[in-house]
């Protein structure tokens, strides 16, 4: 997927719909740090994008301020004052969506880092909230490591029904099967359309 502004850089963003769950420590979830008083290489105001996948127009990217740093041999985007992005499907109507206060994204490590009021709608219509999300694109569609965060998240069905995650949660690149992190091991949700089901998994292993 190729992102079009002023200069051509590449951001992918993936929703595609699969469901298929796997069991990963949170200990393999990569966590960054980053210092932002440097100088950007690059900065742009007032962004508003399309994003294509094989020439069709799937998804819309909106900033106030994009800047994007070098340090240390790793460069790295920075939305200090928020980011939109909605996904289109056919018709072009909107049927998933990510926003946050603040986000990053590493190009070295293929990770974003979003910040803040995180709001996520995957395209089932389940919305999730939390105060820190990591997406690493890296992670194949069939693992359950693509979505997570240690933070408290409030998951939302369309029923209205909801689910707390007081430790967080992980979850595949479409957002439909997911783990609950809790004192005891996790909640698994499959939200895929055929199995729509809630268990149990215990794990010493994934304690806090």
């Amino acid at each position: 997927m190729v992102l079009q502004t002023k200069n051509t850089i590449i951001l992918s963003i993936l929703f595609c719909i699969v469901a298929i769950a796997c069991n990963t420590d949170k200990k393999n979830m990569p966590l960054v740090s980053v210092n932002v008083k440097a100088i950007p290489m690059v900065h742009t105001t007032d962004v508003s994008t399309l994003i294509s996948d094989q020439g069709i127009t799937r998804y819309r990217l909106e900033a106030k301020i994009w800047d994007i740093y070098s340090n240390e041999g790793e460069t790295y985007w920075h939305f200090p004052e928020g980011i939109h992005v909605e996904q289109f499907d056919s018709l072009f109507q909107v049927v998933g969506s990510i926003v946050a206060d603040t986000a990053y994204y590493y190009e070295r490590k293929e990770l974003w880092r979003a910040i803040g009021n995180v709001f996520v709608k995957n395209t089932g219509g389940t919305t999730f909230e939390t105060s820190e999300l990591f997406w690493d694109q890296k992670v194949p569609p069939n693992v359950v490591n693509a979505f997570y965060t240690f933070q408290s998240v409030k998951i939302t069905k369309p029923d209205q029904t909801f689910m707390i995650g007081r430790n967080g949660f992980r979850a595949d690149q479409s957002l439909n099967t997911i783990f609950l992190f809790s004192g005891k091991g996790e909640i698994n949700v499959d939200e895929s359309p055929d199995s729509l089901r809630q268990n149990t998994i215990r794990s010493d292993s994934l304690r806090p």
